[in-house]
Protein backbone atom coordinates (compact mmCIF):
# COMPACT_ATOMS: atom_id res chain seq x y z
CA UNK A 1 0.00 0.00 0.00
CA UNK A 2 1.36 3.37 -1.07
CA UNK A 3 1.27 6.00 1.94
CA UNK A 4 -2.19 7.36 0.90
CA UNK A 5 -1.90 8.40 4.69
CA UNK A 6 0.43 11.26 3.72
CA UNK A 7 -2.85 13.88 3.22
CA UNK A 8 -1.95 17.28 4.87
CA UNK A 9 -0.86 18.97 1.49
CA UNK A 10 -4.18 17.88 -0.10
CA UNK A 11 -6.64 20.04 -1.02
CA UNK A 12 -9.39 18.79 1.42
CA UNK A 13 -7.21 18.27 4.38
CA UNK A 14 -8.83 20.88 6.75
CA UNK A 15 -6.08 20.76 9.38
CA UNK A 16 -3.44 22.46 7.98
CA UNK A 17 -3.24 25.50 10.70
CA UNK A 18 -3.14 22.93 13.12
CA UNK A 19 0.35 20.88 14.30
CA UNK A 20 -0.21 17.30 13.68
CA UNK A 21 0.62 14.84 15.69
CA UNK A 22 0.17 11.24 13.65
CA UNK A 23 -2.23 10.16 10.99
CA UNK A 24 -3.18 6.40 11.56
CA UNK A 25 -5.84 3.76 9.87
CA UNK A 26 -8.64 3.44 11.77
CA UNK A 27 -10.17 1.45 9.69
CA UNK A 28 -9.99 -0.14 6.15
CA UNK A 29 -11.12 -2.72 3.35
CA UNK A 30 -9.67 -4.15 0.67
CA UNK A 31 -12.32 -3.94 -2.20
CA UNK A 32 -12.32 -3.36 -6.04
CA UNK A 33 -8.23 -4.30 -6.57
CA UNK A 34 -7.66 -1.08 -4.03
CA UNK A 35 -8.13 -0.17 -0.84
CA UNK A 36 -10.88 1.85 0.85
CA UNK A 37 -9.47 3.15 4.47
CA UNK A 38 -10.57 5.41 7.31
CA UNK A 39 -7.98 7.69 8.93
CA UNK A 40 -7.72 9.15 12.36
CA UNK A 41 -5.58 12.62 12.47
CA UNK A 42 -4.58 13.52 15.77
CA UNK A 43 -3.66 16.84 16.11
CA UNK A 44 -0.98 17.97 18.92
CA UNK A 45 -3.93 20.10 20.78
CA UNK A 46 -5.59 17.19 21.39
CA UNK A 47 -8.36 17.29 18.70
CA UNK A 48 -8.48 14.62 16.18
CA UNK A 49 -10.39 14.55 12.69
CA UNK A 50 -11.65 11.76 10.65
CA UNK A 51 -10.79 11.16 6.73
CA UNK A 52 -12.13 9.21 3.59
CA UNK A 53 -9.26 7.71 1.43
CA UNK A 54 -8.96 5.25 -1.65
CA UNK A 55 -5.18 3.88 -2.91
CA UNK A 56 -6.29 3.75 -5.68
CA UNK A 57 -8.58 6.32 -7.17
CA UNK A 58 -9.06 5.49 -10.49
CA UNK A 59 -10.69 1.99 -8.93
CA UNK A 60 -13.61 3.66 -7.26
CA UNK A 61 -15.88 2.36 -10.40
CA UNK A 62 -14.45 -1.09 -9.49
CA UNK A 63 -15.26 -0.40 -5.52
CA UNK A 64 -18.78 0.30 -6.47
CA UNK A 65 -19.47 -2.65 -8.76
CA UNK A 66 -18.38 -5.21 -5.96
CA UNK A 67 -20.13 -3.38 -3.76
CA UNK A 68 -23.26 -3.75 -5.65
CA UNK A 69 -22.25 -7.02 -7.99
CA UNK A 70 -25.28 -9.16 -9.51
CA UNK A 71 -27.66 -5.96 -8.87
CA UNK A 72 -27.16 -6.39 -5.10
CA UNK A 73 -29.46 -3.54 -3.17
CA UNK A 74 -27.48 -3.76 0.14
CA UNK A 75 -23.75 -5.59 0.53
CA UNK A 76 -21.83 -4.97 4.17
CA UNK A 77 -18.32 -5.47 4.79
CA UNK A 78 -17.07 -6.51 8.27
CA UNK A 79 -13.43 -5.76 9.41
CA UNK A 80 -11.97 -6.19 12.99
CA UNK A 81 -13.03 -2.92 14.17
CA UNK A 82 -16.34 -2.52 12.33
CA UNK A 83 -18.06 -2.71 9.21
CA UNK A 84 -18.32 -1.07 5.38
CA UNK A 85 -22.40 -0.20 4.11
CA UNK A 86 -23.56 0.08 0.84
CA UNK A 87 -27.21 0.68 0.47
CA UNK A 88 -28.93 1.29 -3.30
CA UNK A 89 -32.50 2.45 -3.86
CA UNK A 90 -32.44 0.02 -7.19
CA UNK A 91 -30.30 -2.81 -9.02
CA UNK A 92 -27.55 -0.89 -10.64
CA UNK A 93 -25.88 -1.54 -13.81
CA UNK A 94 -22.28 -2.91 -13.18
CA UNK A 95 -21.39 -1.69 -16.80
CA UNK A 96 -21.53 2.01 -15.60
CA UNK A 97 -20.18 1.52 -11.95
CA UNK A 98 -16.96 -0.05 -13.48
CA UNK A 99 -16.73 3.21 -15.89
CA UNK A 100 -17.02 5.59 -12.70
CA UNK A 101 -13.88 7.66 -12.92
CA UNK A 102 -11.56 10.82 -10.67
CA UNK A 103 -14.04 14.20 -12.19
CA UNK A 104 -12.99 17.87 -11.74
CA UNK A 105 -10.92 19.38 -9.54
CA UNK A 106 -10.59 18.55 -5.85
CA UNK A 107 -12.57 20.94 -3.29
CA UNK A 108 -13.51 19.71 0.09
CA UNK A 109 -14.87 16.41 -1.25
CA UNK A 110 -13.51 14.16 -4.00
CA UNK A 111 -16.36 13.44 -7.36
CA UNK A 112 -16.43 10.84 -9.89
CA UNK A 113 -18.44 9.94 -12.40
CA UNK A 114 -19.53 7.88 -15.35
CA UNK A 115 -20.80 10.68 -17.78
CA UNK A 116 -24.39 10.68 -18.03
CA UNK A 117 -24.95 7.81 -15.71
CA UNK A 118 -23.81 8.07 -12.49
CA UNK A 119 -22.18 10.32 -9.87
CA UNK A 120 -19.81 10.00 -6.43
CA UNK A 121 -19.32 12.25 -4.03
CA UNK A 122 -16.38 10.87 -1.84
CA UNK A 123 -16.53 12.92 1.60
CA UNK A 124 -13.28 13.35 2.73
CA UNK A 125 -13.41 14.87 6.33
CA UNK A 126 -16.09 13.04 8.23
CA UNK A 127 -18.30 13.52 11.01
CA UNK A 128 -20.09 10.84 13.14
CA UNK A 129 -23.69 10.84 12.14
CA UNK A 130 -26.16 11.43 9.74
CA UNK A 131 -24.90 13.24 6.72
CA UNK A 132 -27.49 15.99 5.80
CA UNK A 133 -26.44 15.39 2.18
CA UNK A 134 -27.90 11.73 1.98
CA UNK A 135 -30.76 12.02 4.18
CA UNK A 136 -32.27 15.20 2.23
CA UNK A 137 -31.48 13.42 -1.80
CA UNK A 138 -33.49 10.42 -0.43
CA UNK A 139 -36.28 12.69 1.07
CA UNK A 140 -36.65 14.54 -1.71
CA UNK A 141 -36.50 11.92 -4.31
CA UNK A 142 -38.89 9.75 -2.74
CA UNK A 143 -41.49 12.67 -2.20
CA UNK A 144 -41.34 12.96 -5.81
CA UNK A 145 -39.37 16.57 -5.41
CA UNK A 146 -37.63 16.44 -9.65
CA UNK A 147 -35.78 19.29 -9.44
CA UNK A 148 -33.00 17.39 -7.81
CA UNK A 149 -30.58 14.86 -9.26
CA UNK A 150 -32.00 11.06 -8.56
CA UNK A 151 -30.54 9.46 -5.30
CA UNK A 152 -29.03 5.96 -6.01
CA UNK A 153 -26.49 4.96 -2.93
CA UNK A 154 -25.54 5.56 0.09
CA UNK A 155 -21.87 4.32 1.41
CA UNK A 156 -21.24 4.07 4.94
CA UNK A 157 -18.96 3.23 7.79
CA UNK A 158 -19.57 2.45 11.18
CA UNK A 159 -16.89 1.40 13.98
CA UNK A 160 -17.62 -0.89 16.94
CA UNK A 161 -17.48 1.97 19.28
CA UNK A 162 -20.86 2.94 17.63
CA UNK A 163 -19.60 5.86 15.77
CA UNK A 164 -20.94 5.70 12.08
CA UNK A 165 -19.56 7.80 9.23
CA UNK A 166 -21.47 8.34 5.65
CA UNK A 167 -18.70 8.10 3.41
CA UNK A 168 -20.36 8.91 0.25
CA UNK A 169 -23.23 8.60 -2.19
CA UNK A 170 -24.12 8.04 -5.47
CA UNK A 171 -26.41 9.92 -7.63
CA UNK A 172 -27.55 10.86 -11.55
CA UNK A 173 -24.86 12.28 -13.67
CA UNK A 174 -26.46 15.65 -15.35
CA UNK A 175 -25.47 16.43 -18.75
CA UNK A 176 -25.64 19.79 -20.43
CA UNK A 177 -26.29 21.94 -17.92
CA UNK A 178 -24.70 24.96 -16.80
CA UNK A 179 -24.20 26.48 -13.43
CA UNK A 180 -26.89 29.46 -12.70
CA UNK A 181 -24.02 31.68 -11.62
CA UNK A 182 -22.78 31.46 -14.95
CA UNK A 183 -26.14 32.00 -16.17
CA UNK A 184 -26.71 34.84 -14.52
CA UNK A 185 -23.50 36.72 -14.98
CA UNK A 186 -23.98 36.20 -18.58
CA UNK A 187 -27.64 37.27 -18.42
CA UNK A 188 -30.33 38.68 -15.59
CA UNK A 189 -32.76 36.25 -16.45
CA UNK A 190 -36.06 37.38 -14.51
CA UNK A 191 -38.44 34.46 -15.80
CA UNK A 192 -35.45 31.90 -14.68
CA UNK A 193 -35.27 33.73 -11.41
CA UNK A 194 -39.60 32.84 -11.45
CA UNK A 195 -38.70 29.38 -11.90
CA UNK A 196 -35.92 29.18 -9.39
CA UNK A 197 -38.26 30.73 -6.82
CA UNK A 198 -41.17 28.55 -7.79
CA UNK A 199 -39.10 25.28 -7.42
CA UNK A 200 -37.30 26.56 -3.97
CA UNK A 201 -40.94 27.22 -2.72
CA UNK A 202 -41.45 23.41 -3.68
CA UNK A 203 -38.02 22.07 -1.90
CA UNK A 204 -39.10 23.61 1.38
CA UNK A 205 -42.85 22.29 1.00
CA UNK A 206 -41.03 18.47 0.38
CA UNK A 207 -38.76 19.34 3.67
CA UNK A 208 -41.23 19.94 5.85
CA UNK A 209 -41.78 16.24 6.91
CA UNK A 210 -37.73 15.71 7.72
CA UNK A 211 -36.54 15.26 10.64
CA UNK A 212 -33.50 17.37 12.28
CA UNK A 213 -31.51 18.78 15.04
CA UNK A 214 -33.11 21.23 17.90
CA UNK A 215 -33.49 24.60 15.95
CA UNK A 216 -31.38 27.67 17.18
CA UNK A 217 -30.84 31.08 16.83
CA UNK A 218 -28.79 32.48 13.92
CA UNK A 219 -24.93 32.04 14.49
CA UNK A 220 -24.18 35.85 12.84
CA UNK A 221 -20.01 36.81 13.42
CA UNK A 222 -20.62 40.60 14.40
CA UNK A 223 -17.33 40.52 16.66
CA UNK A 224 -15.58 38.43 14.31
CA UNK A 225 -16.66 41.36 12.08
CA UNK A 226 -15.56 44.25 14.12
CA UNK A 227 -12.07 42.94 14.51
CA UNK A 228 -11.78 42.12 11.12
CA UNK A 229 -12.94 46.27 10.27
CA UNK A 230 -10.51 47.23 13.06
CA UNK A 231 -8.07 45.47 12.07
CA UNK A 232 -7.97 46.53 8.19
CA UNK A 233 -8.18 50.42 9.71
CA UNK A 234 -5.04 49.87 11.39
CA UNK A 235 -3.40 48.06 8.45
CA UNK A 236 -4.03 50.40 5.51
CA UNK A 237 -0.63 51.85 5.24
CA UNK A 238 1.30 48.71 5.86
CA UNK A 239 -0.51 47.30 2.77
CA UNK A 240 -2.70 49.72 0.66
CA UNK A 241 -5.23 47.36 0.00
CA UNK A 242 -7.58 48.06 2.37
CA UNK A 243 -10.88 50.18 1.81
CA UNK A 244 -10.44 52.44 4.88
CA UNK A 245 -13.08 54.40 4.84
CA UNK A 246 -15.84 51.95 3.59
CA UNK A 247 -14.73 49.65 6.23
CA UNK A 248 -15.00 53.05 9.11
CA UNK A 249 -18.57 54.11 7.74
CA UNK A 250 -19.68 50.12 8.27
CA UNK A 251 -17.46 49.82 11.99
CA UNK A 252 -19.72 52.55 13.04
CA UNK A 253 -23.14 51.35 11.97
CA UNK A 254 -22.15 47.99 13.27
CA UNK A 255 -24.11 48.38 17.13
CA UNK A 256 -27.21 49.34 15.26
CA UNK A 257 -26.70 46.48 12.63
CA UNK A 258 -26.63 44.01 15.64
CA UNK A 259 -29.49 45.39 17.74
CA UNK A 260 -31.83 45.63 14.40
CA UNK A 261 -30.50 41.78 13.94
CA UNK A 262 -30.98 40.98 17.51
CA UNK A 263 -34.79 42.36 17.60
CA UNK A 264 -35.67 41.36 14.51
CA UNK A 265 -34.27 37.73 13.77
CA UNK A 266 -37.03 35.76 16.07
CA UNK A 267 -38.00 32.60 14.26
CA UNK A 268 -41.16 32.70 12.21
CA UNK A 269 -40.95 36.41 12.96
CA UNK A 270 -44.11 37.75 9.94
CA UNK A 271 -46.81 39.55 9.80
CA UNK A 272 -49.52 36.67 9.24
CA UNK A 273 -50.73 33.17 10.24
CA UNK A 274 -49.87 31.64 6.90
CA UNK A 275 -46.72 33.41 7.03
CA UNK A 276 -45.54 32.31 10.59
CA UNK A 277 -46.48 28.60 9.59
CA UNK A 278 -44.48 28.95 6.20
CA UNK A 279 -41.19 30.33 7.66
CA UNK A 280 -41.17 28.36 10.89
CA UNK A 281 -38.16 26.35 11.72
CA UNK A 282 -37.95 23.07 9.22
CA UNK A 283 -34.80 21.20 7.60
CA UNK A 284 -33.99 23.89 4.30
CA UNK A 285 -30.68 23.36 1.80
CA UNK A 286 -28.55 25.67 4.28
CA UNK A 287 -26.04 26.70 1.69
CA UNK A 288 -28.38 28.18 -0.83
CA UNK A 289 -26.39 30.44 -3.85
CA UNK A 290 -26.60 30.23 -7.42
CA UNK A 291 -23.19 27.77 -7.40
CA UNK A 292 -25.72 25.28 -6.17
CA UNK A 293 -28.22 25.47 -8.98
CA UNK A 294 -27.56 23.71 -12.50
CA UNK A 295 -29.32 24.96 -15.09
CA UNK A 296 -31.01 22.26 -18.40
CA UNK A 297 -33.31 22.29 -21.25
CA UNK A 298 -36.66 22.36 -20.27
CA UNK A 299 -38.91 20.54 -19.57
CA UNK A 300 -36.82 20.49 -16.11
CA UNK A 301 -34.55 23.31 -16.35
CA UNK A 302 -33.85 23.21 -12.69
CA UNK A 303 -31.39 20.93 -10.47
CA UNK A 304 -30.93 21.75 -6.71
CA UNK A 305 -27.90 20.05 -5.95
CA UNK A 306 -24.98 20.07 -2.75
CA UNK A 307 -27.61 19.80 0.48
CA UNK A 308 -24.47 18.72 2.64
CA UNK A 309 -24.75 22.43 3.96
CA UNK A 310 -21.56 24.79 5.15
CA UNK A 311 -18.95 21.54 5.13
CA UNK A 312 -16.79 23.49 7.94
CA UNK A 313 -19.92 23.26 10.34
CA UNK A 314 -20.51 20.50 12.56
CA UNK A 315 -23.47 18.04 11.55
CA UNK A 316 -26.16 18.99 14.40
CA UNK A 317 -25.41 22.85 12.93
CA UNK A 318 -26.08 21.53 9.23
CA UNK A 319 -29.05 19.58 10.15
CA UNK A 320 -30.77 21.85 12.52
CA UNK A 321 -33.93 22.72 11.78
CA UNK A 322 -34.30 26.79 10.57
CA UNK A 323 -36.43 28.79 8.86
CA UNK A 324 -37.24 28.89 4.93
CA UNK A 325 -36.03 32.35 4.49
CA UNK A 326 -32.49 31.54 5.48
CA UNK A 327 -31.80 30.24 2.28
CA UNK A 328 -34.18 32.40 0.28
CA UNK A 329 -31.94 35.27 2.12
CA UNK A 330 -28.98 33.41 0.71
CA UNK A 331 -30.06 33.18 -2.82
CA UNK A 332 -30.87 37.25 -2.99
CA UNK A 333 -27.58 37.88 -2.11
CA UNK A 334 -26.05 35.60 -4.86
CA UNK A 335 -28.31 37.50 -7.36
CA UNK A 336 -26.35 41.06 -5.66
CA UNK A 337 -22.88 39.26 -6.14
CA UNK A 338 -23.69 38.46 -9.99
CA UNK A 339 -25.02 41.84 -10.46
CA UNK A 340 -21.55 42.98 -9.13
CA UNK A 341 -19.67 40.32 -10.61
CA UNK A 342 -21.19 41.29 -14.36
CA UNK A 343 -21.80 45.13 -13.73
CA UNK A 344 -25.60 44.62 -14.36
CA UNK A 345 -28.95 45.38 -11.72
CA UNK A 346 -30.69 42.46 -10.12
CA UNK A 347 -33.58 44.13 -8.90
CA UNK A 348 -35.48 42.74 -11.77
CA UNK A 349 -34.22 39.39 -10.73
CA UNK A 350 -34.66 39.22 -7.07
CA UNK A 351 -38.48 40.27 -7.88
CA UNK A 352 -38.82 37.35 -10.17
CA UNK A 353 -37.28 34.99 -7.32
CA UNK A 354 -39.72 36.36 -4.84
CA UNK A 355 -42.65 36.35 -7.16
CA UNK A 356 -41.90 33.13 -7.89
CA UNK A 357 -41.83 31.18 -3.88
CA UNK A 358 -45.03 33.39 -3.29
CA UNK A 359 -47.03 32.05 -6.00
CA UNK A 360 -46.23 28.25 -4.99
CA UNK A 361 -45.89 29.10 -1.16
CA UNK A 362 -49.13 31.79 -0.83
CA UNK A 363 -47.36 34.22 0.79
CA UNK A 364 -47.30 37.45 -0.07
CA UNK A 365 -44.17 39.27 -1.93
CA UNK A 366 -43.64 41.81 1.41
CA UNK A 367 -43.93 39.10 3.88
CA UNK A 368 -41.10 36.84 2.42
CA UNK A 369 -39.07 39.67 2.06
CA UNK A 370 -39.79 40.69 5.93
CA UNK A 371 -39.67 37.22 7.00
CA UNK A 372 -35.42 37.16 5.03
CA UNK A 373 -34.59 40.51 6.42
CA UNK A 374 -32.79 40.02 9.25
CA UNK A 375 -31.01 36.22 7.37
CA UNK A 376 -30.29 39.12 4.42
CA UNK A 377 -28.07 41.30 7.31
CA UNK A 378 -26.91 37.74 8.79
CA UNK A 379 -25.12 37.02 5.54
CA UNK A 380 -24.01 39.92 4.31
CA UNK A 381 -21.81 40.02 7.56
CA UNK A 382 -20.70 36.62 7.08
CA UNK A 383 -19.73 37.86 3.60
CA UNK A 384 -18.00 40.94 4.72
CA UNK A 385 -15.57 38.74 7.14
CA UNK A 386 -14.92 36.29 4.09
CA UNK A 387 -13.92 39.32 1.79
CA UNK A 388 -12.00 40.83 4.45
CA UNK A 389 -9.70 37.94 5.23
CA UNK A 390 -9.65 36.69 1.59
CA UNK A 391 -10.60 39.41 -0.94
CA UNK A 392 -10.68 42.90 0.44
CA UNK A 393 -11.16 44.38 -3.19
CA UNK A 394 -14.48 42.55 -3.01
CA UNK A 395 -15.82 43.83 0.06
CA UNK A 396 -17.39 46.69 -1.29
CA UNK A 397 -20.18 44.24 -2.28
CA UNK A 398 -21.28 43.16 1.54
CA UNK A 399 -20.84 46.97 2.45
CA UNK A 400 -23.26 47.69 0.34
CA UNK A 401 -26.23 45.77 1.86
CA UNK A 402 -24.68 46.88 5.56
CA UNK A 403 -24.70 50.39 4.81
Amino acid sequence: MKKMWDISDRRWFMGKDEKIRSIQILDSLEIGDTTLAILEVLFENGNRDFYTVVEDENKMGKILEEAFIDGATKSVFPTEKGHFDFKATCPLPSKHLRTIKPFALEQSNSAFASPGKFFFKLFRRLQAGNHPEAEIMEHLNKAGFLATPHFYACCSYKAISGEAFTIGILEEHLTDTSDAWTAFNNRMDPELADELGAETARMHKALKDLGGTESHSEDVPFEKLRGLLEQAIKNVNKDGNSPVELCQKVLERLPELERSFQANATLGNTASDNATDIFKPQRIHGDFHLGQVLISEPPAPIKIIDFEGEPTRPLDYRRALRSPAVDIAGMLRSFRYAAANSHSDSSAVEQAFIAGYSRISGVAPNQILQAAAPYILAKAVYEACYELEFRPTWFWIPAQALL
